[in-house]
């Protein structure tokens, strides 16, 4: 069993032994003090779970709550806590019916809730009642008292809230308007929260109720407005008087009709601190009817709405203006820094230019007194000589100023000029490596190209050599697996044929290019004519087009030539290049 069926157990067992106690009690003043045992078990458990429904069920089951509603009728003067005691009674008894549903649901909801409220109702009038005779000195014990008639007041609060039809038992209540009648402060400002509360709880309420307890609850309500002067009794009247009148519209024809003074009595509370709500009321009283209020309501909507738009977009504005202030005043504060870093800048360049015109000219002053006194020291014969050479370097030095100005003009067009001449080599290399693979590929045959068909006698002789093979060489009887074996050979050897095709066919070209140039030069030297008969046209034939080539060719002339000129007895030394040397010598020039 788990440990929540445990507890369960034992709670449901404290509530019957605690039934059992108050059974045995023959003393009525001490049945309300057992019955406070009630609360220390429903603290235990967890407000709406399962557990709390069982030990509620069970509470009414030993009828412990009828208990506790005949407890609340003894006069808790002469009871041990006193009304303290009758508080926590009624607050027992509103957390015990709140999420009970009994299987005696006639007898609980026609029969114990309204006179459970009837009850806490006479129950707040006897404390009030009390509390408005203790004098005013004993302000220990009017607190006391206040403060249970409050939480009397929110057991009561609960109850009607837990079942919506209590309300209407709650207004047609004569205790109610019996306790509504009085000129305490602290109790009115309670029950006008707590007819609020009811209208707030069920909107239908004052549609069940009868005019006269209407016109009854109305009449109190305007007579606070008018006989009291307390700002609290005030405010609780009208935000009363607001609320019932937004869920009950027709409210407001009876306030325009039946209280004609209402609006001049509302004047004397303007600046008493519930502005908002008396304005709102007094809108109301102004419009007169239900359908000027939906308006006014929708009116007074509309301009909250405007208000909460035009004071977004004017913070947003404000904002924004801040943003930019801020942003103008750095924008502002960068440029003045830079401005001033400029202005240093430019003192300081200034500074130095002074400085430097300063040590130039004292410069000046001192080159040139030095001069002087080398003059004055020379002997009065070499002076000239000295002023003419003075002259003539002084001269070099303006013309190669000069010149290196010039040069340095010049060097921008030079850069320039090597700039284009440079990229119009680049173009060129490009466009004749272009034009070279232009006729390369124009002169490559296409790979694609099919080879010659065969012939009617060749497709018949190869046709008879096939049946003469096939008679000689009968099928052999293979299993599927060998055809398997012998058909993927086959693919594999076509495969391999139809990738080397390309590769044979361009050597196969190659091949027969190299053949045509040896046809080719053949020709040439055979139809060579003789040295006395040729021209210029046959120098040509006879010229190579590779120029790595023709300088091999006129090195290895010049060398034979040379040879042919050495005496007889310088040739026996001579030793002939053999074949290796000779293909190692040409392999650069071998044709592919």
């Amino acid at each position: 069993m788990s440990n929540l069926s445990k507890n369960k157990e034992f709670e449901i067992k404290r509530v019957a032994d605690l039934a059992a106690q108050v059974v045995a009690e023959k003393s009525d003043r001490n049945v309300p003090l057992l019955l406070l045992g009630l609360q220390d078990i429903l603290d235990t458990v967890v407000p709406g779970s399962a557990n709390a429904s069982a030990i509620k069920k069970t509470i009414w089951g030993l009828d412990l709550l009828p208990s506790v509603l005949i407890a609340l009728k003894q006069d808790f003067s002469q009871i041990t806590g006193k009304w303290d005691t009758a508080a926590s009674l009624s607050k027992i008894l509103a957390q015990c019916s709140v999420g009970l549903d009994p299987s005696e649901s006639h007898e609980f909801y026609a029969i114990f809730l309204p006179e459970s409220c009837e009850r806490l109702l006479i129950l707040c009038r006897n404390i009030q009642h009390r509390y408005t005779k203790i004098p005013e000195k004993t302000l220990k014990l009017k607190d006391d008292l206040i403060k249970d008639f409050q939480e009397v007041m929110e057991a009561l609060r609960c109850l009607y809230s837990a079942h919506i039809f209590l309300t209407t038992h709650v207004l047609r209540s004569n205790y109610l308007l019996q306790m509504l009648i009085t000129d305490d402060k602290e109790t009115s400002i309670v029950l006008l929260g707590l007819i609020q509360n009811c209208v707030r709880v069920n909107v239908l309420v004052l549609q069940s109720v009868s005019d006269k307890v209407v016109f009854s609850l109305l009449d109190e309500m305007i007579y606070k407005l008018s006989a009291f002067n307390d700002a609290e009794v005030g405010a609780a009247a009208t935000r009363a008087l607001v609320n019932i009148a937004d869920v009950h519209p027709p409210l407001i024809q009876l306030l325009y009709n039946r209280y004609k003074g209402l609006r001049p009595l509302l004047s004397r509370w303007t600046g008493q601190g519930f502005g908002r709500d008396l304005k709102k009321l007094l809108g109301l009283l102004d419009a007169g009817s239900e359908h000027q209020a939906q308006l006014l309501r929708l009116h007074r909507a509309a301009v909250t709405i405007q208000a909460i738009w035009k004071g977004y977009k004017s913070r947003k504005q404000l904002k924004k203006a801040d943003n930019a202030f801020t942003n103008f005043q750095k924008t502002f504060r960068a440029k003045q820094e830079v401005r001033d870093r400029k202005m240093d800048r430019d003192r300081r360049q200034r500074e130095l230019h002074h400085q430097l015109l300063v040590s130039r000219r004292q410069a000046l002053r001192d080159s040139r007194q030095k001069q002087l006194d080398m003059i004055a020291a020379l002997h009065p014969s070499d002076v000239n000589q000295y002023l003419q050479k003075s002259q003539v370097n002084a001269a070099v030095k303006i013309q190669a100023h000069w010149k290196g100005y010039q040069e340095r003009q010049r060097l921008g067009l030079r850069k320039a000029t090597a700039q284009q001449v440079k990229a119009a080599m680049v173009i060129q290399s490009y466009v004749r490596r272009w034009l070279k693979q232009r006729e390369q590929d124009r002169m490559d045959i296409t790979l694609y190209t099919l080879p010659p068909g065969l012939s009617d006698e060749r497709r018949v002789e190869l046709q008879a050599v096939i049946d003469k093979y096939r008679e000689n060489h009968p099928p052999k009887q293979r299993s599927r697996e060998k055809m398997e074996e012998l058909h993927s050979r086959s693919h594999d050897l076509l495969s391999k044929h139809l990738m080397l095709r390309g590769v044979d066919r361009k050597k196969e070209q190659r091949r027969r290019a190299l053949l045509a140039a040896l046809e080719t030069d053949a020709d040439l030297i055979i139809n060579a004519p003789k040295l006395q008969d040729a021209n210029e046209r046959n120098i040509h034939q006879f010229q190579s087009q590779s120029r790595p080539v023709a300088a091999k060719a006129k090195a290895d002339h010049d060398i034979i030539i040379q040879s042919l000129q050495q005496p007889w007895w310088r040739k026996f030394h001579m030793e002939e290049k053999t074949d290796e040397e000779i293909q190692q010598e040409y392999g650069e020039f071998r044709i592919l």
